[in-house]
């Protein structure tokens, strides 16, 4: 199933690039996130992060212009294609590779200060696997920040959500000059994978604490309307399906301390 995900977002890489080029025309937009990430990492640069599911590097970007030292992964080939064109264009040194969520066998265990990703894991064929192995190469004290959503779970809609979803693909078409449609298929293909099927983030939690995270904190409603306007009328009738997940890898024990 991977190869059928990665080959979808390979195809959608050159309408996702847009997207995030017209974040990084938007200084509120820029703003907003970048404010977001600050929260969670501190004050503290040269943190080593790694960005899962980076598309075309927008959180990259980002990290990177904050100081951080950034490694950016993705499982289609033709969104690390475009992220790696946006780094040099962008002056980022990031350093970028095709690889799988669930499988990073080439990163050492407890090697990252933090992990983040932006709306991937409802995309990952296994995320139970991919938690396990983020929690593997981050460092004890390590943290993991994940911006996501309840994407097609029961995907049932007022008439006015469903207006308002009319409305945000004439915006979209306007300002982003793409077309927000999926086809069938594709729609069948997204409706296959085991996080839309659930109720999250209900189950990342259970998921995350199986594969040894502590500290989880969720927070929902994290993008209010007034901070990105024309965002919010583009996108806001997802907003009940989104939020925000922190958690822990719990720092190894003193034992001196213990005893």
């Amino acid at each position: 199933m991977l190869k059928s995900i990665s080959s979808y977002w390979t195809s959608s890489a050159a309408g996702y690039d847009q997207v995030i080029r017209n974040q990084f025309g938007s200084p509120r937009t820029v703003a907003f996130w970048q404010s977001l990430l600050a929260v969670e990492l501190g004050d503290r640069t040269g943190q080593q992060v790694m960005d899962v599911g980076t598309g075309p590097g927008f959180f990259s970007i980002l990290l990177s212009r904050m100081g951080h030292r950034v490694t950016a992964v993705d499982a289609s080939e033709g969104m690390i294609q475009r992220a790696q064109s946006n780094f040099h264009e962008y002056g980022c040194p990031v350093h970028a590779y095709v690889g799988d969520a669930a499988d990073l066998s080439r990163e050492a265990d407890n090697s990252y200060d933090v992990i983040v990703s932006r709306d991937v894991v409802w995309t990952l064929p296994d995320p139970e696997r991919a938690y396990a192995e983020w929690h593997r190469i981050l460092k004890p004290g390590g943290k993991l920040i994940i911006f996501d959503g309840n994407y097609l779970y029961q995907d049932r809609r007022t008439p006015i959500r469903t207006l308002w979803k009319g409305l945000s693909w004439v915006l979209i078409l306007v300002t982003e000059k793409r077309i927000r449609r999926r086809s069938k298929q594709d729609e069948g293909l997204l409706r296959e994978l085991p996080y839309t099927q659930v109720l999250r983030p209900d189950a990342d939690e259970q998921a995350l604490a199986a594969a040894g995270f502590g500290g989880v904190q969720i927070q929902r409603g994290f993008m209010p309307a007034g901070a990105m306007p024309m965002h919010y009328l583009k996108y806001g009738h997802q907003n009940a399906n989104r939020f925000k997940i922190m958690a822990v890898k719990p720092p190894v024990e003193d034992k001196d301390e213990k005893e």
